[in-house]
């Protein structure tokens, strides 16, 4: 890779410390016991202290973390940053996410369902595969949902009431997400108990995710030829013609590729804001009782729990494609830059009283939260997840005002999950209605 002497780096380990050497010469451990204690308060400090600190990775590589929410931002928008980095000249050896991938011994069967991914295309390659795509996310067809998530909704809570208790992760955020994302890209309602099952066991490390994740491929793979036989209005029909379009030039494992990366992402990170949004509400009685009065302040209180509750801990994994000094220190061509999303969203510099619930906080247009990331990787699903959001919020906590948490807070707890940050995911929420 290029790069000059300057950006080369003096090891350091262990945790923040301001009498040690300065952010560009120490490497933070994020694994320390302050980032495990109190994560926004860890975070806040580490954010004041630098606006980038060289922080360990999982597969031993060494990372710029951004910690304020402008740089952020500034680099999520950046061309000069790239997520592929087969982009960086010079560039030798596996991304972050190579190593990751490698350590989790994934079958070669598996391989030939991957082709491009959304995620992890930069440039006109990433525009093509938005565009194959953006149909479905229209704001006409994300609110033309409304109705089926509401009916889902209130029939699993009409099942837990009549119960009386239950598991509010199983029982309900779990089915109900699963059911928004299948609906949304076809896949028919008799399947959707597998794929649950399959997504619950792919984020368990415990559990063998690789047999689920082949199961889901193939799944999908089922599906695409029976869409091509009966099309439909959904997704995967929006896939089937773009694999038949001589302009889009996408083949069956792109879009295997799409659809995995659609609900993967939907159902783990929805089931967690729902159960999280619960949480903060319960923990900020006022903010719950100014929205049972003011219902219309709903859509501010999503976006406000969504900055607060968010799981989704960093952004993926940018590349410098030249040497440039940033936010004070070198970087060089070939360096590896994350933003860690909650330090961004608690940045008091674009959130006054960050660590306040604020159900009626509206932040000036393109200052909001960073929870679906920003520029042109910003979550193409952002408008579903704030719809379900509003929904299960709704029904939860405004229509309801009996829902509590049946076992101590400390009693709850979360599963390991793959290497490599993924979110930190309950395993149950036990609840009395």
């Amino acid at each position: 890779m290029g790069g000059n002497v300057l950006c080369r780096l003096t090891k350091g380990s262990g945790s923040m410390d301001e009498s040690k050497p300065s952010p560009d010469e120490q490497i933070v451990s994020l694994l320390a016991p302050e980032f495990e204690d109190d994560p926004i308060g860890a975070l806040a400090r580490l954010r004041e202290w630098a606006p980038m600190v060289r922080v360990g990775f999982p597969g031993g590589q060494r990372v710029w973390l951004m910690t304020r929410s402008e740089l952020i931002r500034k680099v999520l928008s950046d061309p000069r940053f790239v997520v592929d980095v087969s982009k960086v000249p010079g560039h030798e050896g596996p991304s972050i996410t190579e190593q990751m991938v490698a350590t989790l011994d994934l079958s070669d069967e598996l391989s030939d369902y991957f082709g491009a991914n959304l995620m992890l295309e930069d440039g006109q390659s990433h525009a093509r595969l938005r565009r194959t795509l953006a149909p479905a996310f229209t704001n006409r067809r994300i609110e033309a949902l409304r109705p089926r998530i509401e009916k889902t909704s209130a029939g699993l809570l009409d099942a837990l009431e009549r119960k009386g208790s239950g598991d509010l992760l199983h029982e309900y955020a779990a089915p109900l997400t699963i059911d928004v994302i299948c609906g949304l890209i076809g896949i028919d309602e008799t399947d959707q108990p597998r794929i649950q099952k399959w997504m619950g066991e792919y984020a368990n490390a415990e559990a063998d995710f690789t047999t689920s994740l082949l199961g889901l491929c193939e799944y999908l793979r089922e599906l695409i030829t029976r869409r091509r036989a009966q099309p439909a209005n959904d997704t995967i029909s929006t896939l089937v013609r773009a694999m038949d379009s001589d302009d889009v030039r996408l083949d069956e494992a792109d879009a295997i590729s799409m659809a995995v990366t659609l609900v993967n992402a939907s159902y783990h990170a929805m089931n967690d804001f729902i159960l999280n949004g619960v949480l903060a509400l319960q923990d900020n009685p006022d903010q719950l009782a100014l929205l049972r009065a003011k219902p219309e302040a709903l859509p501010h209180a999503v976006e406000e729990l969504m900055r607060m509750a968010s799981s989704i801990s960093t952004a993926g994994p940018r590349y410098a494609t030249q040497d440039m000094e940033l936010a004070g220190v070198q970087v060089c061509q070939g360096d590896a830059l994350t933003g860690s999303l909650h330090a961004a969203n608690f940045d008091p510099r674009h959130f006054p009283r960050p660590e306040q619930c604020d159900i009626q906080r509206v932040p000036k247009r393109g200052e909001g939260h960073l929870s679906f990331g920003a520029g042109p990787h910003r979550c193409i699903g952002a408008s579903l997840a704030n719809l379900e959001g509003e929904v299960a919020i709704d029904h939860l906590m405004l229509q309801r005002d009996s829902l509590e948490l049946a076992v101590s807070r400390r009693e709850l707890t979360y599963r390991d999950t793959m290497p490599g940050g993924a979110p930190r995911l309950l395993t149950s929420f036990p609840v009395r209605i």
